[in-house]
């Protein structure tokens, strides 16, 4: 992955202020709250390169300088005094800062795998609320199914009873028509019976 040039600056800048305050060997996440916030993708392989180049500057600060070359050049007696002095010197130096590099991979490997169980915390989490809401979604359509149901069986209902009163007034209508029918009959027979009584009356 390719970084910014300006991200890096930034981080090389954060772990030379660290160091420069007296921090001997900048954790990624020192860093990363030096600069108040990052991505570890970004820090972990700028430090690792930062922390090969101190080694190098180390590394050079201990070279043999001219003027013992010199010296060597004179009198091996005292070169190899020198010498050796030099190199116990730059075996512990070498030495702690190989203890020190392994401190830090160890300390960047902790930091990514924590950050790795964090990450699949939240996967995980998502994962669980993504199962809910489909099973919400399936309780939901099961609902609607149901209530769909319902509705055609009440509308199944509801025709069958429209049916039926329309049915019953057909019946009233026509037990009206009977009994006015009825009536007309029975005012009918009531003329005829006042009629057959003022004959008799005539006839007595």
């Amino acid at each position: 992955m390719k970084i910014k040039q300006e991200i890096k600056d930034k981080i090389i800048t954060a772990a030379n202020t660290l160091l420069a305050e007296g921090v001997e060997s900048p954790t990624n996440e020192q860093v990363r709250e030096y600069m108040g916030g990052g991505s570890l993708s970004h820090i972990s392989p700028v430090m690792r390169e930062w922390r090969e180049a101190k080694k190098s500057e180390v590394m050079a600060a201990l070279e043999i300088p001219s003027d013992l070359k010199k010296v060597i050049e004179t009198s091996l007696g005292q070169v190899w005094t020198a010498a050796s002095k030099l190199a116990s010197t730059a075996i512990e130096t070498i030495r702690s800062e190989t203890d020190t590099a392994i401190k830090a991979a160890i300390a960047e490997r902790d930091e990514a795998l924590a950050e790795i169980i964090h990450l699949e915390g939240s996967i995980e989490d998502l994962r669980k609320q993504l199962a809910e809401k489909e099973q919400s979604i399936q309780q939901i359509g099961k609902e609607q199914e149901n209530k769909t149901a319902q509705i055609m069986q009440l509308t199944t209902e509801n025709t069958s009873l429209v049916a039926r009163i329309s049915e019953k007034n057909e019946q009233v209508q026509s037990l009206k028509n009977e009994v006015k029918e009825s009536r007309s009959d029975y005012k009918k027979l009531q003329n005829q019976l006042i009629e057959f009584g003022l004959m008799l009356k005539k006839q007595d």
